[in-house]
């Protein structure tokens, strides 16, 4: 684990942007992320896939570089770079040997502010999204997921695809993307952070540099709390198997439960010694794969427990998970010692393994910053999840589990009727198991 002698410096540039770095010694390259406070949550009400549209489309070249430009420096770095979209922002990241810093940044800087989006470019990338939302549709651990959010968030812009649907994509425009980065890339909004082998000044001169024409600030933006619904979904799909997704909703990413919420979620199915695995997998072989995450969000969040089975086997091994579930919840199957320091384990360990890779050290800190404002230290962490005891974990399970069935989810993705008897045997599942929190 990378420890010593590492320190957090921040910076706020004159133009509101924030730069903040960690020097890392022993190390070789440097990570950077440039991240946005730009997402769906901002996109209209017709224009789901307008975020991950602007992410692409700046790189089709800027005022200064061409597109093949761009790929040609990305490629001869020896390192990579790229963007991605996520529910609750946009990030540009690089990681590249120490000597390509200042290139790196200069390059990103200039894709944010210089980038001229070619119409005809811009028209090809439209169809290249639409086949990646034709891609993802072709998956079920997909297709299971977006339902679950769905389901879960009907009526909120967090179970909106982060790429959009088709129809939406193709009526968007070159002005449409000008007009989202205007109004949402703007300093106040933007995290500048570096890791590895840097010099803190002067990742912020490189900064400077690279940001310091941006101007100009965006409004608050006040988003309703989220409003979660629940039910049974399925898509049909023509695969061999089913995937389901099954899901309550949890508090959001700053919530101060949050440890023992996935310490929770590490017991029932992290791994091979969870609850989960040994009951649906070992002991009655129901299913091959099966695992428990959080979607952890601004705004909200889920805890998601997917797995696969066969159609025949499907209302068995959801019910067994709901009862797995439940038990927990009405602690009826209390978290013992042994199963609380195995949970605690593999989530410190999965937290300091993390943290040897530059490009995760990099993330951690960018988006602590977008959450929390602050920087959590590593052992800080730890403490927390060492500082868990059976009682908190009790009494987490009551409040935010049992509070979850009201909302129960249940989505299923594979060769399935949407009224046959299998879809019936679900909805009966789902009415007596959402039912048990109201008479708990």
């Amino acid at each position: 684990m990378i420890k010593a002698n590492i320190e957090t410096q921040i910076t706020k540039l004159d133009n509101g942007i924030q730069v903040i770095s960690e020097s890392v010694p022993n190390t070789n390259s440097v990570g950077i992320s440039i991240l946005i406070d730009a997402s769906p949550q901002n996109e209209g009400a017709d224009q789901s896939g307008l975020a991950h549209l602007c992410e692409h489309a700046l790189f089709l070249g800027t005022n200064l570089r061409n597109r093949d430009q761009l790929s040609s420096f990305i490629d001869t770095s020896g390192g990579s770079m790229g963007g991605f979209t996520a529910p609750d922002y946009t990030c540009f990241y690089g990681h590249v040997m120490q000597d390509y810093t200042s290139y790196a940044v200069d390059l990103l800087g200039d894709i944010i502010i210089g980038s001229s989006y070619p119409e005809d470019l811009l028209a090809r990338e439209i169809d290249v999204i639409c086949q990646e939302i034709q891609q993802y549709s072709d998956y079920p651990s997909d297709v299971a997921l977006q339902a679950t959010k769905k389901t879960l968030w009907p009526d909120d812009l967090l179970s909106r695809s982060v790429t959009g649907c088709t129809a939406d994509v193709k009526k968007l425009t070159r002005s449409d993307v000008i007009d989202f980065i205007s109004k949402n890339y703007t300093p106040d909004r933007i995290i500048v952070t570096a890791a590895g082998a840097l010099d803190h000044d002067s990742i912020v001169e490189q900064a400077e540099d690279a940001f310091w024409t941006l101007r100009g600030s965006s409004p608050d933006i006040v988003q309703p709390p989220v409003s979660s619904a629940g039910g049974v979904s399925i898509t049909r799909m023509e695969t061999n198997q089913c995937t389901f997704s099954i899901a309550i909703p949890v508090p959001g990413f700053t919530d101060d439960s949050r440890y023992a919420i996935h310490l929770i979620s590490s017991l029932l199915g992290g791994g091979m010694s969870s609850r989960l695995y040994r009951n649906l997998r070992e002991k009655n072989g129901l299913v091959y794969s099966i695992q428990s995450n959080i979607l952890s969000y601004r705004r909200s969040g889920a805890l998601v427990i997917e797995g696969v089975t066969s159609p025949e086997k499907l209302a068995e091994s959801i019910q067994l998970v709901l009862f797995e579930l439940t038990s927990l919840a009405i602690w009826q199957q209390p978290i013992n010692e042994e199963e609380l320091w195995k949970s605690r384990m593999q989530i410190k360990g999965q937290s300091q393994l993390a943290v040897d890779v530059i490009p995760n050290r990099v993330a951690r800190l960018s988006t602590q910053y977008f959450y929390f404002g602050k920087r959590i230290s590593d052992d800080a962490m730890l403490d927390q999840i060492d500082a868990l005891k059976i009682q908190q974990l009790s009494e987490v399970a009551t409040s935010v589990l049992l509070e979850g069935l009201s909302k129960l989810t249940i989505a299923i993705a594979g060769p399935i009727d949407c009224d046959g008897p299998v879809y019936n045997d679900l909805k009966e599942l789902h009415e007596c198991y959402s039912s048990i929190a109201a008479s708990a």
